[in-house]
């Protein structure tokens, strides 16, 4: 140990200089400087393994094991980063490998690796060494097992043989062999504190307000949060294997785990170590050489280790993957009944979200839209089936009871979230028992879909109050493409609510407001620059104009059955909407360059699929046109004839260049073969005189 401790003396300022490189932060579009900064950082633990291995030929001590093992794991990181699986296999092996290192250490891991199941016993001088590497061979099983996880990625074949469930049983054995020989509240030796030995830290028992409410180390909060990483590896495998469910229950656990110990071991690390990382700078080689030794190891590399852990717990990405979790609960309500899962999960995300908010983490509301989309697909089932009966509402019911208590996925306290999503003010610190109650029957009218216009409503106020939240930072101006996602989520917001309400004039109030802010934002928009989102607006606005027309025609048939005056009005009204609904599907086509689909130009099977669809449905507008007088009912129904062949013409020209696409089987194109046959026939009747119902 006093040798090891020697060296690290006599290579601390090269120690520091891989701490400098390993910590800075470099944007994301920066790929090319990225990767000289990684291949540097390599080079540096190269050379750092090979001074240890020249100062230590033979791993004679399980210390000798902790450091040049750890070195191994940072060198093969460093391949994973620039995608050299071979090359981190390679390097790591020697760490696997029977009889090249110490003896104890090479029955612990023939133990660990072993396919058997039965459970792993040690010897008492065994499990004294196993406690002393634990956290090194979690760590070395986890960097394996990512290893052959890329490799399955890409397709690559590793020299060693094994797949990454069979290493991430290897961290389990780990894991719950320490766990169950060693008090909850310690861990072993942090392979970063025993790297870097002049690091002066504080080490001690914090307090910790997770499952088991007690103090607990440092550095088993690092242990927990490492084998955290296992679990979210097995969840990774499992997805790649196709076993969607299991992927989902280790994603689960995964979320658990950040919050519980994650979350705590950023918190407890940064004020364990005492720092103030808002005063680090970093220091070039040139000038390390002017300072104290002594002093520079002793002040400015104890800064630096704290920021290897800077991002132990991310808000932002904790919401994304629990987020992406309720997606998962989303696909399969229909079959396995998880409605609550999904609502929790969003309601879980947007709490996070809101306490880094809080803490000046992050801007507000910016994880909203992530959480709108989410939220439009849920209320996109809810529309389909919004009319539950009386006992799936109680089979429903029963398993937010089983649950014991909202919020109980992620031990998180929701109610108060939920009130603020609703407009409720509750005091925390007096809570008025009335609206506590409230809030209550809230939570179990919210965990089931909606089934009418009241309990609907409740979620489009959490909608918009997300909505409201994100524009606060989304200005168009500045984000122009989120801003107008924000947008379109506010649009469909309405979109659905309208599905819920019995007023067909409130109906056509939400669709009117939609059709005013699209409108409004593509007014602002050039289409020079921003081609594709005025595509996706214009589409979307005459879909939006057709909608309100249907709902005026629905007025008008009402009104004509009472034999009221108004009906003309009501006919006036529609047909202006069709007109006005023509005119932008033609805007749309324009957008694409078409002019005529006889000078159609060639598209992809992603770009031919709206173009059909828009000239099926203004085909259908055409027909819809309300009219007494039978030259203009041949004439709108000669316009819709144009392009229902249109749309055939355009279609045939694209499955020519393309034999196999989708397109030749899709529902469009067999309509509009039917109306090329069918209303010649109308019109031939219409022209004879005949009077037509629609």
């Amino acid at each position: 140990m006093v040798r090891v401790k020697q060296f690290c003396q006599e290579n601390k300022i090269f120690i520091y200089e891989i701490c400098s490189l390993e910590n800075v932060s470099i944007a994301n579009d920066m790929d090319n400087f990225l990767n000289k900064l990684r291949n540097g950082l390599q080079q540096k633990y190269l050379e750092l393994l090979h001074k240890f291995e020249e100062c230590f030929p033979k791993i004679i001590t399980p210390i000798h094991f902790l450091y040049w093992s750890f070195i191994r794991i940072k060198i093969a990181t460093t391949f994973l980063d620039l995608g050299d699986t071979l090359k981190a296999n390679e390097i790591l092996s020697p760490c696997i490998d029977i009889n090249t290192t110490h003896k104890t250490i090479d029955h612990i891991i023939r133990k660990l690796t072993t396919k058997d199941l039965s459970e792993t016993k040690l010897s008492a001088n065994g499990m004294f060494v196993f406690s002393i590497v634990a956290g090194v061979l979690l760590t070395l099983f986890n960097v394996m097992a990512t290893t052959h996880l890329e490799s399955m990625k890409n397709k690559q074949l590793t020299s060693t043989p094994g797949d990454p469930l069979h290493w991430l049983c290897c961290a389990q054995r780990v894991y719950r062999l320490y766990t169950q020989q060693n008090p909850p509240y310690t861990g072993p030796e942090l392979w970063d504190k025993l790297l870097y030995s002049g690091l002066k830290q504080k080490d001690g028992f914090v307090d910790f307000e997770g499952l088991n409410k007690q103090n607990i180390s440092l550095r088993r909060l690092v242990f927990e949060y490492e084998y955290t990483k296992t679990i979210f590896l097995t969840a990774q495998v499992h997805q790649l294997n196709g076993n969607q469910a299991l992927s989902a229950d280790h994603c689960h656990l995964t979320l658990l785990r950040l919050l519980t110990f994650g979350k705590y071991t950023k918190t407890i690390i940064n004020s364990a170590f005492c720092l103030q990382n808002n005063k680090i700078r970093f220091k070039s080689s040139y000038s390390l050489q002017h300072l104290e030794e002594e002093k520079f190891f002793e002040q400015n590399l104890e800064r630096v280790s704290t920021y290897y852990f800077s991002e132990v717990f991310n808000p932002t990405e904790w919401a994304t993957n629990a987020i992406t979790l309720s997606d998962y609960f989303s696909s399969i309500e229909k079959n396995k009944n998880c409605y609550y899962k999904t609502f929790e999960c969003l309601l879980s995300a947007i709490n996070v979200v809101n306490e880094a908010t809080g803490e000046g983490k992050i801007l507000p509301g910016q994880m909203s839209l992530d959480l709108l989309e989410k939220g439009a697909k849920l209320r996109d089932y809810v529309t389909e089936d919004r009319i539950t009966t009386d006992e799936v509402k109680l089979r429903k019911l029963d398993e937010f009871k089983d649950a014991n208590k909202f919020g109980s996925m992620f031990n998180l306290e929701l109610q108060p979230i939920l009130a603020e999503l609703l407009d409720y003010k509750v005091d925390a610190k007096n809570p008025n028992l009335n609206t506590i109650s409230q809030i209550s029957d809230l939570v179990y009218d919210l965990v089931i879909p909606p089934r009418n216009a009241e309990t609907a409503s409740r979620i489009f106020r959490m909608i918009l109050h997300c909505i409201v939240k994100s524009e606060q930072f989304y200005v168009l101006q500045d984000h122009c493409t989120d801003a107008v996602g924000l947008i379109q989520d506010r649009s469909k917001a309405y979109r659905l609510m309208a599905v819920f309400e019995s007023s067909i004039n409130r109906q056509c109030c939400m669709h009117k407001r939609r059709i005013d802010m699209l409108n409004d934002v593509l007014k602002q928009l050039n289409p020079n620059y921003y081609l594709h989102i005025c595509r996706q607006l214009t589409f979307e606005l005459a879909e939006a104009l057709s909608t309100l027309r249907d709902l005026k025609k629905k007025l008008f048939d009402e009104v004509s059955v009472k034999g009221s005056q108004n009906s003309v009005h009501y006919a006036h009204k529609s047909n202006n909407l069709t007109k006005r609904a023509i005119s932008v599907y033609q805007d749309f086509l324009k957008l694409y360059g078409v002019q005529s689909a006889k000078t159609a130009l060639d598209f992809t099977d992603d770009d031919i699929k709206p173009l059909i669809t828009t000239y099926l449905y203004t085909a259908r507008l055409y027909s819809q046109f309300i009219s007494t007088d039978n030259i203009e009912k041949i004439r709108n129904l000669s316009k819709a004839l144009d392009f229902y062949e249109q749309l055939v013409t355009l279609a045939d020209h694209h499955i020519q260049r393309n034999p196999t696409t989708p397109i030749k089987d899709c529902d469009e194109l067999r309509i509009a073969k039917e109306m090329v046959v069918l209303l010649p026939v109308k019109l031939s009747r219409l022209s004879r005189g005949e009077v037509l119902t629609d």
